[in-house]
């Protein structure tokens, strides 16, 4: 997918990584996070998760520690959440994030940080609402999940849901398949290697799912200038990350009926996945789902 970031080409500094294995040495210091123990619950299970896995899990910021990046500048504008939602935003990140993952896993692929958020905006796009106070976005070193203020804070399954996908997706596909920490086999990507990021103009309005499905995608770029935009590589990883966590193994048997390259491109991540990372991101999915059913 299209994403909402801003890159400008810094000139005398190099594009380099800011994840907890790969550490950065910056022109200007990141700023430094004291995590405390606390009989708070919810504090206390910020600092466990710092302490065993060098993860912060942040509620209190500022622009600072997500805009700025040794080679790009975020456009996300990421609003503070009111702390007296801790405990219910540390079980809801728990719930879409944190309790999928055992800590080892966590170690190796989540990003250095995790920010709990109001609202997440756009400054380019302000007055666009598809990409204002969105359920998820992502940095080069962090991912943030938003709407948590009690007007927008998601109670139902389906809600719940929903917010599994969007996070999952954009942690495997704009996170760790971007930023290189695991490989995807070529197979994934060859049946739509000359289709990536293409307006597919002809499709039917009245039926763009099914068209995209045949095209061996799951839809069309939700950011894309036109409808008819078909995702990049890192969208197309989300976009099966996001289908496997958010439905059971029957239900996305019976949604790839009749597409033969959702099928086999199916097959290849979900294998990979697990290879790689110990990882089975249908069962997830099988998990998350049964909520719904």
């Amino acid at each position: 997918m299209k994403k909402n970031i801003l890159l400008f080409i810094l000139a005398t500094v190099a594009a380099v990584s800011c994840y907890k294995e790969d550490p950065i040495v910056p022109v200007q210091e990141e700023p430094a996070y004291t995590i405390e123990d606390s009989s708070d619950p919810a504090k206390h299970y910020i600092y466990e998760t710092w302490k065993n896995t060098g993860v912060y899990t942040l509620y209190e910021f500022d622009e600072v520690d997500y805009a700025w990046n040794v080679s790009s500048i975020s456009d996300n504008i990421l609003v503070p959440m009111d702390e007296s939602m801790l405990t219910e935003a540390v079980d809801y990140a728990r719930e879409v994030l944190f309790d999928i993952y055992d800590d080892d896993f966590k170690k190796k692929y989540f990003p250095m940080k995790v920010f709990l958020a109001d609202s997440l905006n756009s400054d380019l796009y302000a007055s666009d609402p598809l990409y204002n106070d969105r359920v998820s976005v992502y940095g080069r070193s962090y991912i943030a999940i938003g709407q948590i203020r009690p007007e927008t804070f998601p109670k139902t399954d389906e809600q719940i849901l929903e917010a599994v996908g969007k996070v999952n997706g954009m942690l495997w596909g704009d996170l760790i398949y971007r930023y290189s920490l695991m490989e995807i086999p070529d197979g994934f990507f060859s049946p739509c290697e000359e289709l990536y990021g293409q307006n597919m103009s002809g499709a039917p309005e009245d039926d763009l799912v099914s068209y995209a499905k045949g095209l061996g995608f799951w839809s069309f770029d939700e950011f894309g200038i036109y409808d008819t935009i078909l995702p990049d590589r890192y969208g197309d990883v989300s976009d099966f990350v996001e289908m496997m966590t958010t439905h059971t193994e029957e239900e996305m048997q019976a949604e790839m009926e009749g597409y033969e390259t959702l099928v086999i491109k199916y097959n290849i991540l979900r294998n990979a996945i697990q290879d790689a990372c110990g990882v089975d991101l249908q069962e997830i999915g099988n998990a998350k789902a049964a909520n719904r059913i």
